[in-house]
């Protein structure tokens, strides 16, 4: 099936009907390490239960997804200083690079 356009995970519904030569248990798998993986950091942190909704799927073209599902304020908020504490460190690593 070859690599996965970028838009196409975001494409199409869930799948429910599956169709035979399409990789719906490999992308499902590769969504579900995503989430085992969110789940560990969250554990680690302390917040094991700050995402309840948490899941993978697979959509009706093959792609695997992660949904993320509601979360609390404060969910949002530790998901947004990750993120720019993430891109504070690309920034000092790519200013050590030049």
């Amino acid at each position: 099936m070859g690599e996965l356009s970028e838009a196409r995970w975001a494409e199409g519904d869930p799948a429910f009907l599956l169709e035979d030569g399409v990789g719906y248990v490999r992308e499902w798998a590769r969504a579900q390490h995503s989430v085992a993986s969110v789940k560990e950091a969250l554990t680690a942190i302390g917040s094991p239960d700050a995402m309840p909704y948490l899941r993978a799927d697979v959509n009706e073209f093959g792609a695997g997804f992660v949904e993320l599902g509601r979360v609390t304020p404060q969910t949002a908020a530790l998901i947004a200083q990750a993120l720019a504490e993430m891109a504070a460190r690309r920034s000092v690593d790519d200013e050590c690079a030049a």
